[in-house]
């Protein structure tokens, strides 16, 4: 028995081509999935390796503002702290018994021939001198507290004696005319050492121990007092202690900007570490003192203050023949240390290491490969 598939030619049969899938949707969405995939990474390209060299050549060549490269003579001049004061500094106390009745105010100046302070109405006098009075002095006395107090007596304008090691009969008649002429004070023609203070010049009243109505004793502190020579002093790190020497010129700058010339009067040999307030961790970093006296254009600046930060502007080594860069020009390097952006003579800047020396008003010390006077190098706008 014979089928319809039995009368078909075997040739016919065997060339048939099975019939074509239809495209649909699918295909169409799966085209433009490919399409976006390779635009994404012909952008990603353009990201990581940069677009074909010269295609920005301009923006990445063109520097900023720019400066060269100098030989110089750099000077190490820092900015120290200082506090402006006055030298010196001292108690004074009372000689003898009694209820204090008059002290001069505080910021009050005395000098030879004034009172500095009453007990029981009795006047104490300043006189110039350095040994304090220790003794009775009357006709027959001998020794240098006699030159002293003659010497003092004189510069007073008390005369008709001669100022040597004994205390005569002239002698007492000059101390009677100076008794008379200090308001409150006995007329004996000697001079007990509870009636005179001696000093090396005029001071000035910084403070008050006593006050006026209590009843003292030898040896009561009564006022603090300093010279009436402004200075300034500085607590100088002793890793600084090359910025200054004795007679050294330096410029002290003033709370309101006044600058005065100063000269370095003396540099401290013992160096003191200042404790760090409690919970601080350990002690400071030692220094020295540096007294700084002003010249007499300072008279009167800042008067009005017993004390006042200052700034003192100190000089030390210099370095001659030396290159330098603006210190704004320095870049930090990523494998470390520092660099300058050189400009070639083409306009192109490249990075160059440098090593870095002394920094001074606004330079910095350089050396390195390819870096010379006249380099030019980008700075900040």
């Amino acid at each position: 028995m014979s089928t319809d598939t039995d009368l078909l030619p075997e040739e016919e049969t065997r060339d048939e081509e099975p019939p074509r899938p239809r495209r649909g949707k699918g295909f169409v969405w799966l085209a433009a999935a490919l399409l976006s995939l390779a635009v994404l990474c012909a952008g990603a390209a353009v990201t990581v390796w940069g677009w074909p060299q010269g295609a920005k050549e301009e923006e990445t060549t063109a520097p900023g503002a720019t400066a060269s490269v100098e030989r110089t003579t750099l000077l190490r001049e820092e900015r120290l702290d200082g506090v402006l004061g006055y030298a010196g500094g001292g108690s004074f106390f009372a000689r003898s018994d009694g209820v204090l009745t008059w002290l001069p105010e505080e910021g009050a100046e005395r000098s030879a021939g004034q009172r500095v302070w009453e007990i029981d109405g009795r006047p104490v006098v300043l006189l110039r001198g350095d040994t304090p009075a220790y003794r009775t002095l009357e006709p027959g006395s001998k020794g240098p507290d006699v030159r002293q107090f003659e010497q003092a007596l004189s510069e007073l304008g008390y005369g008709g004696f001669t100022v040597d090691d004994e205390y005569t009969w002239l002698t007492a008649e000059a101390v009677k005319r100076w008794q008379r002429d200090t308001d409150g004070m006995e007329v004996t023609g000697t001079v007990e050492p509870h009636q005179i203070w001696y000093t090396s010049g005029p001071v000035r009243v910084t403070g008050h121990e006593a006050a006026v109505g209590e009843n003292v004793g030898p040896a009561t502190p009564l006022v603090t007092t300093a010279s009436t020579r402004r200075v300034v002093r500085v607590d100088l790190k002793v890793g600084d202690r090359d910025l200054v020497d004795e007679g050294d010129e330096v410029t002290v700058e003033m709370p309101d900007g006044q600058t005065v010339t100063g000269e370095v009067e003396s540099v401290g040999d013992v160096a003191q570490v200042e404790e760090d307030e409690p919970g601080g961790g350990g002690g400071g970093s030692p220094t020295v003192e540096v007294l700084v006296s002003l010249d007499a254009d300072a008279e009167g600046a800042e008067g009005f203050l017993d004390q006042a930060p200052v700034k003192v502007l100190a000089q030390g080594e210099s370095r001659e023949d030396v290159l330098a860069a603006p210190v704004g020009a320095l870049i930090a390097l990523s494998g470390g240390g520092y660099g300058l952006s050189v400009v070639d003579g083409d306009g192109t800047v490249r990075d160059v290491p440098v090593e870095t020396g002394w920094f001074s008003d606004g330079l910095v010390e350089v050396t390195g490969d390819g870096v010379d006077a006249g380099t030019e190098v980008v700075v900040p706008e």
